[in-house]
């Protein structure tokens, strides 16, 4: 069985939510799941409930996550070094077959924000394991992530609550 690129991708709501029952119903299956999230902290929902399955490895989130714009160079220069250096270990904790599908939340946040090549991530990618699921989220992928995606499936946002000055909610939105 050789596995897929999914890629979920846009300014809309739903992304994360696309790769998390992705992860549930892979788990749902017996299969181990990785998942990583990227540019986000740890205290959402999805995690919560996937730390609870015993097919899913839920890989620390980065120890100072903010919004890139309110980082100093200093900080940015240190995240990239962080996220740089966890890219190299999911790539090699996925190398040996252990699991199934790979999550990784927020990839192309993490990219455009340049706090990982988008280099390393193509050649992942092309060298990936033959049976690992690989899925990704964020908005605005390269042509050359595009190209290399079996499922792209955009969220284009139509209205949002944030817009009426609603915040974020707990259960909902994270």
């Amino acid at each position: 069985m050789s596995g897929l690129v999914h890629l979920y991708c846009g300014d809309g709501k739903g992304k994360t939510t696309a790769a998390m029952g992705l992860a549930v119903r892979c788990a749902g299956w017996q299969e181990r799941v990785l998942v990583v999230q990227l540019m986000k902290q740890d205290n959402s929902g999805e995690r919560r409930i996937l730390e609870q399955l015993p097919q899913v490895t839920l890989w620390e989130t980065y120890p100072d996550a903010k919004f890139s714009f309110r980082m100093t160079p200093a900080e940015k220069a240190e995240a990239a070094r962080w996220y740089t250096g966890q890219f190299r270990r999911i790539t090699e904790a996925v190398q040996g077959g252990t699991y199934r599908m790979l999550i990784l939340d927020e990839l192309l946040s993490c990219i455009s924000c340049g706090f990982l090549p988008e280099e390393t991530v193509l050649a992942f990618l092309d060298s990936r394991p033959e049976n690992l699921e690989v899925v990704m989220t964020g908005r605005n992928p390269s042509p050359a992530l595009a190209e290399r995606a079996d499922y792209l499936t955009e969220m284009c946002l139509q209205k949002h609550p944030y817009e009426e000055g609603i915040s974020a909610r707990k259960g909902i939105e994270y």
